[in-house]
């Protein structure tokens, strides 16, 4: 039988009383129970045999993206995790077998940044002494910690994953499928260890991915730099040629002389210039500066100037200006495409200061970067050792350029940068460049400018783009079956893989996967110096076999692999591992077969695989999802992965958490405030497709969502209160025909119909938010406000008739259904509200998650949405009623005489013509009429002041008064005033409609409604005694009397008329109340004598009259 629910719903209590349930039920094993007939889940049915279920489902392949495990997770770390557990406990009441093992990304900076933060650790230096050993068992013990807490804060969530066989990426197991998947890319070619341009975290010492990369304002001395021309006598020193002879010869790049005019916000990396960069399909000019006319800045120019300045023409004033150089002091010379300064060599002005620059003159090249009209001068000076973009157009043109990229790990010049070395190139380093440029004459100008900066994601610190040796993946020999395999994908926004994901995938470059840290997968790379040939080992296994170990290494990190040798295949050397570790993407892209405890090379498509969905935020497009994409085309020539769903970010008060600046909010803070249900199901309830979710300070959104809880939790302890008390247990199965239910009773089930294929549709289309509305907006709108309130007095009916256990069937149908269709978003309520429909001892199944997802059809459901509609008409008609009773003042419990519905509209017409006696019922009036026209509604004449003063001057006032109030159907009309008559029109008055005195007019959608204020003395009596009911039942809540609790109950006041009320209404208020034995007094009086034989006194105002009521349970519980 239902089970009594406390008044009050207090979640933190009910979460924990349903965690201790289910630890005591063994809950989650109960609905986690794979098929027998999939490979891919011979781990999974080991784990279900190991809890005693085997049955046969259909399996679902679920990856979990793994988080850092860096620090205890805040809110937006939640969503994510939270989001997939409601999905996968859809899947599993739809009878899926699902496999959901959590994973963890354990290795990279994030956890090595913590643990020097312990030490004060500030470089890698400080590391090294330390000792690597050391420093790495403290970032295993880290993670160990972390872990912990998060996986305690995640179960806490009631996020149900198989939390007893975690995957993390730093487990000896899984480093041997990085391993592996390695090797094999380096056996098929698609591995290289070459030059590249990467970002460098000077402080900590390795390179970051760009994916990772996070950016800040800067505020820097951007520079304009001269690279004189040398081909065209440009480098005459001391001599300025005439334009006649400048433009001489052929016209092209040979031909000429002058000073190429190049802007910087990075002045250092001018150390390492090789080319400058133009559009050859863009306009140049030519730009002679008056000898003699500069001062100033401008100095600068003229010293520097051997010949025109060449630039961009639409940049020519903008650049003139910031180089000091007035308006009538310069003169274009000569316009010119882009492709004619091609080919032209200019000196390095810093050269002869750069011991080991390896090419003094440098070369103009076009390149697609380049813009003519933005900021700068339309010349890039280019530097293939410092930037991507440069790096790659040098190797595309084929300009042969050496690599030269005199920078260190550290951030500073090496010895290569001869006066420079030493020197760090954010700081000192940039002004020592730019003093040297001076000095050269190279300097034209200067100008500050804020721009956007790369920083390291985990120490805040600018990076350096630097050349350097790299293990490289060759994605782009796999571009086109990258991109044929997107299409193959379902994504959940589509936008975000035909937009979003299709461009990174389109413009990757080759992924550089080595990093030069410590806490990480070791490159598996084996290198002979004598005969340079690389060794890569497959496995622990494979390195035990190589090197000629006694056992299979144990622990795969540094510095245990570090010391290890092995023979080299080529020269018999001894090779030494690389000291690199591996990208942690590289970690997290093998997941898909490390999960399942499968190698790719071995076996690149094991049972089941691909993973049917993985969910995780937008910023993966460029991280998870792109390099599980790479190894899964490269072993299996598809995405590992059948559907995305791509969520946003968690905001704070609007801004981006960060756990480095302490913006943060935390589960168990929110939780503790308002339940882990309320925070799941406001996170839930917001678009998850790419859209951010916000949350506030106060967690104002999470209050909102536990007080719809508080009216779904009231619904239920209704429901089970009356349920329990006349011994009926609810069913999900409805169980009265159609021809014993009501109006209401048929429109509540036509609405769960549509409200349990909204919910079906929403998991389906991955939007749960959609069903978690539909779910919610049923319950509190339709279900609290409308149907419990219509039903209320058919379940305190004293007799169990068909009429009551047609309210009940409908209503436990309603509420069965409902909870499970909540159960994925409020876990917690759902299980408290399942097990007291269904009592504790009696319930189908251990919990609720291991019921059946509700099917409208197998639980025959009306589908009726005429029906639907026209209740929906009603409650439209409904509201405009009761914004009447607001504006006269009237309460609801108090009737009204008559509502007149005014409507052209077929439906709402046809609503209250078939359901009169239910819209009577539910605005409490004696009578509703329907008509297409109020008869008692007159259109009557308004005075415009506007038009009439103008027309009538002193008299507009007296023709206002005489026209106001006429019919509307008089007019044009006439009017006299002091003997004068006047004519007035239509266009000079408006028409209003105006009803007696004592109606209210109400407009709605439909129509406009029509309520009788009166109030005769029957209709009083009535308001009279419903009032005075109110109140004995709120006497008969303050003595917590049970439903069929019985009462005494006198009555006592002096009022004449509210006294005959009681008596005229007795039965009513005995069948209420459920009272006894009654007594009416009009005496007015209450004595200390007449108290002491009651339980409880109180005096109440009713209606400007005093009542007295006195009660006193008489120990008898019949209904």
């Amino acid at each position: 039988m239902p089970e009594r629910l406390p008044d009050h719903y207090d979640p933190n209590a009910v979460e924990q009383t349903v965690k201790a349930h289910w630890t005591d039920a063994d809950a989650f094993p109960g609905v986690d129970a794979p098929a027998e007939t999939s490979h891919a889940y011979e781990y999974a049915k080991r784990r279900a045999v190991e809890r005693g279920d085997e049955r046969d489902r259909e399996p679902f392949y679920f990856l979990d993206g793994p988080p850092f495990t860096s620090g205890r997770m805040h809110v937006g770390n939640a969503w994510g995790k939270v989001l997939k557990d409601a999905l996968l406990r859809y899947h599993r009441m739809q009878g899926r077998a699902v496999l959901a093992r959590p994973g963890y990304d354990t290795h990279g900076l994030p956890v090595e940044v913590n643990v020097e933060a312990d030490h004060e650790f500030e470089t890698k230096r400080a590391v090294e002494e330390y000792g690597v050993d050391r420093f790495v068992d403290e970032c295993r013990a880290f993670v160990d910690e972390q872990r912990a807490v998060m996986d305690e804060e995640f179960r806490d969530l009631a996020v149900w994953m198989d939390w007893d066989d975690v995957y993390q990426t730093m487990d000896a197991e899984y480093v041997d499928t990085v391993w592996d998947a390695f090797a094999a890319l380096f056996e098929r070619g698609l591995v290289e260890r070459g030059d590249q341009v990467v970002n460098t975290c000077p402080r900590c010492e390795t390179a970051v991915s760009d994916s990772r990369l996070e950016y800040a304002d800067r505020t820097v001395d951007a520079v304009y730099v001269g690279f004189p021309l040398v081909d065209g006598g440009g480098d005459r020193e001391g001599e300025r040629s005439k334009p006649s002879e400048r433009a001489s010869g052929d016209g092209g790049a040979a031909s000429r002389d002058g000073t190429l005019v190049a802007w910087t916000t990075t002045p250092w990396t001018v150390v390492g210039n090789q080319f400058v960069a133009v559009d050859e399909r863009g306009e140049y000019a030519a730009v002679e500066v008056d000898d003699g006319a500069v001062a100033g800045r401008a100095d600068r120019v003229d010293r520097a100037a051997d010949g025109p300045l060449y630039l961009a023409a639409e940049r020519v004033d903008a650049v003139m200006a910031a180089l000091g150089v007035a308006e009538d002091d310069f003169t274009v010379v000569e316009t010119l495409p882009g492709s004619d300064l091609v080919g032209a060599t200019y000196r390095h002005p810093l050269a002869e200061r750069l011991p080991d620059y390896p090419t003094p003159r440098g070369t103009v090249a076009d390149a697609h970067y380049v813009e003519t009209d933005g900021d700068g001068t339309g010349l890039v000076h280019s530097a293939p050792g410092f930037g991507h973009e440069d790096f790659e157009r040098a190797r595309e043109a084929d300009l042969d350029l050496p690599a030269y990229s005199p920078v260190d790990l550290d951030g500073r010049f090496t010895d290569e940068a001869g006066p420079f070395a030493g020197l760090s190139v954010h700081s000192e380093g940039r002004t020592a460049v730019a003093e040297a440029l001076d000095e050269a004459g190279a300097l034209l100008g200067r100008e500050r400018f804020t721009h956007e900066y790369p920083q390291c994601p985990r120490c805040d610190t600018d990076v350096v783009m630097r050349a350097a040796e790299q293990w490289l993946v060759r994605v782009t020999d796999l571009k086109a079956d990258l991109l044929e395999a997107v299409e193959e994908t379902t994504w959940y926004p589509v936008e975000a893989r035909d937009g979003r994901f299709h461009n990174t995938v389109e413009n990757a470059p080759d992924w550089n996967v080595s990093r030069q840290r410590y806490w990480g997968s070791p490159l598996p790379v084996w290198h002979c110096e004598d005969c340079d040939r690389d060794t890569v080992v497959s496995s622990r296994a494979d390195l035990a076999e190589r090197a000629g170990l006694d056992a299979v290494p144990e622990d795969p990190h540094r510095p245990v692999v570090d010391e290890v040798t092995v023979p080299c295949p080529d020269c018999g050397g001894e090779a030494e591992r690389v000291g690199d570790v591996l990208d942690v993407w590289f970690d997290s892209a093998v997941a898909s077969w490390a999960s399942l405890r499968e190698r790719p090379s071995e076996n690149p498509r094991p049972g089941d695989w691909p993973a049917d969905l993985v969910v995780e935020g937008n910023d993966q497009t460029r991280g998870w999802f792109l390099m599980q994409l790479y190894l899964g085309v490269a072993f299996a020539g598809r995405a590992p992965y059948e559907e995305v769903l791509m969520h946003g970010w968690a905001l704070l008060d609007g801004e981006g958490m960060s756990k480095s600046r302490g913006h943060v909010l935390r589960p168990p803070e929110v939780a503790a405030s308002h339940g882990r249900d309320a925070l799941r199901a406001h996170l839930l309830g917001h678009e998850q497709q790419g859209q951010d979710v916000t949350m506030t300070s106060e967690m104002t959104g999470v209050e909102t969502t536990r007080e719809r809880f508080d009216v779904v939790w009231n619904v239920v302890r209704f429901a089970a209160m009356f349920m329990a008390e006349d011994g009926y247990r609810p069913a999900v199965d409805l169980a009265v025909d159609a021809d014993d239910r009501r109006v209401a009773d048929e429109w509540v089930l036509a609405r769960l119909r549509e409200v349990t294929e909204r919910a079906t549709a929403g998991f389906e289309d991955r939007e749960p938010n959609a069903a978690l509305d539909a779910v919610l907006d049923f319950l509190v709108e339709d279900v609290s406000r409308y149907y419990v309130q219509t039903v209320r007095d058919r379940v305190w009916a004293p007799d169990s008739t068909a009429d009551k256990r047609a309210a009940y069937d409908a209503l436990g149908t309603v509420l069965g259904v409902c909870v499970r269709l909540l159960a994925p978003f409020a876990p917690h309520l759902a299980e408290r509200l399942y097990r007291a429909l269904d009592g504790p001892a009696d319930a189908e199944e251990p919990t609720v998650h291991a019921t059946e997802w509700p099917d409208a059809d197998a639980l025959g459901l009306p589908n009726d949405p005429a029906l639907v509609e026209r209740v929906g008409a009603l409650r439209a008609v409904e509201g405009a009623v009761a914004t009447a009773r607001q504006e006269m003042g009237r309460k609801h419990r108090w009737p009204v005489a008559e509502v007149v519905v005014e409507t052209d509209d077929e439906t709402v017409a046809e609503a209250v013509d078939t359901h009169r006696e239910l819209l009577a019922d539910r605005t409490n009036a004696e009578s509703v009429a329907l008509t297409d026209r109020y008869p008692a509604r007159e259109r009557v004449v308004v005075p415009e002041m506007d038009a009439l003063g103008p027309a009538f001057r002193d008299d507009a006032g007296a023709v206002a008064d005489a026209v106001e109030g006429r019919p509307a159907e008089a007019l044009p009309l006439t009017v006299a005033v002091d003997g004068t008559d006047y004519a007035v029109s239509a266009e000079q008055v408006s028409v209003a409609e105006r009803v007696p005195d004592g109606v209210r007019r109400v407009p709605f959608g439909g129509g406009t409604v029509y309520v009788d204020e009166s109030l005769g003395e029957r209709l009083r009596g009535e308001g009279l005694v419903r009032d005075v009911t109110r109140r004995a039942q709120e006497m008969r809540a303050d003595l917590g009397l049970a439903v069929d609790e019985r009462v005494r109950l006198a009555v006592v006041t002096g009022d004449d008329a509210l006294a005959a009320a009681v008596g005229d209404h007795a039965d009513e208020l005995r069948r209420a109340v459920r009272v006894d034995d009654l007594s009416v007094r009009d005496d007015g009086a209450v004595d200390d004598g007449d108290a002491a034989g009651y339980a409880r006194t109180r005096e109440w105002a009713v209606d400007g009259a005093t009542v007295t009521l006195a009660m006193e349970p008489t120990g008898d519980s019949r209904v």
